[in-house]
């Protein structure tokens, strides 16, 4: 008998690669898809909720491709469906290395921290310099500009289940710190649309691979693929240093509006409000610390971040 998820992922991809254990692949469940890579060489990644997947995710990566200008690898994407199983999932090249986490980042001389930040201004510069009209004939996801802010103020699943999950839980000063970020951006984004981009649109340290020993960047995975504002691609950014993301808009190709920055450190802190967020929907006490830990660290490390 077969039980999903786990057991379904693992007959199919058996059917690419027979006879194989679950004890010869390594797991992960993160973000929104069940991983397998297999032979260290291949990544299936299955939503953790089945769903169709858009051609339009393969289609993009080739279109990066083609710029030529991209300075590091980046892993081909093939959407297949399991018609046994009515089931569709992604099956990319595997990037060896480690996440660019803080603490890798740590590791890395003040040169080599530079050099990767230098290529990513110039893979964002080729990812944001593609055209908008074949991703939209091609279905890819899109935010609407002009009422992002309405949403985020009004959504129940945005501003408001922030307030309704964490202000029994947080401290004044918390509360008002993130009351702060969040009113700002709203206010900014009702005052003028969001400029709009293709994007990668899950810009975390754990996307950013990169080689341990050379200390040189192997790629960037897990594109979630997104028509919206570019500066949530630079979210990341933020755990490597001020001269890191100066570097990183030095060698950015595009304009950067007055707002982008303040932007860029919304959706950081965004992220770090809505690890812990998600972190209570678990129940997972261990985890609902972990991000409790990490998003009083940020705030105190960003007072003026807002």
């Amino acid at each position: 008998m077969i039980d999903a998820p786990r057991d379904v992922h693992l007959a199919i991809i058996r059917k690419h690669y027979p006879g194989i254990a679950l004890d010869q692949m390594m797991h992960d469940a993160g973000g929104e898809h069940y991983i397998s890579v297999v032979d260290t060489s291949v990544v299936f990644r299955f939503p953790q909720i089945p769903r169709t997947i858009s051609a339009v995710r393969g289609d993009a990566i080739e279109w990066l491709v083609a710029t030529g200008t991209v300075p590091f690898s980046l892993p081909t994407c093939e959407i297949h469906h399991d018609r046994e199983f009515d089931l569709w999932f992604e099956r990319t090249r595997y990037l060896p290395g480690v996440p660019f986490m803080p603490e890798v980042a740590a590791t890395f001389s003040t040169e080599k921290l530079l050099t990767v930040a230098r290529h990513m201004g110039a893979f964002l510069s080729a990812l944001h310099g593609l055209p908008l009209g074949p991703a939209r004939e091609r279905g890819m996801d899109e935010m609407d500009p002009s009422d992002f802010w309405d949403y985020m103020e009004s959504n129940p699943n945005a501003y408001p289940r922030v307030r309704r999950t964490l202000w029994p839980l947080l401290p004044l000063k918390e509360r008002a710190w993130i009351e702060r970020l969040f009113e700002r951006f709203i206010a900014q984004a009702r005052k003028a649309p969001l400029p709009l981009v293709i994007r990668h649109n899950d810009m975390f340290p754990y996307h950013i691979i990169v080689d341990p020993v050379t200390h040189k960047i192997s790629g960037v995975v897990d594109f979630s693929w997104r028509i919206a504002d570019p500066a949530g691609d630079f979210k990341a950014f933020e755990y490597y240093g001020p001269a890191f993301i100066d570097e990183v808009y030095t060698h950015y190709h595009h304009p950067v509006d007055p707002g982008f920055d303040s932007r860029r450190l919304f959706y950081t802190g965004h992220d770090q409000v809505f690890g812990l967020v998600r972190a209570l929907d678990t129940g997972d006490m261990a985890r609902i610390t972990r991000r409790r830990d990490s998003l009083s660290t940020y705030i105190h490390e960003h007072p003026d971040a807002v």
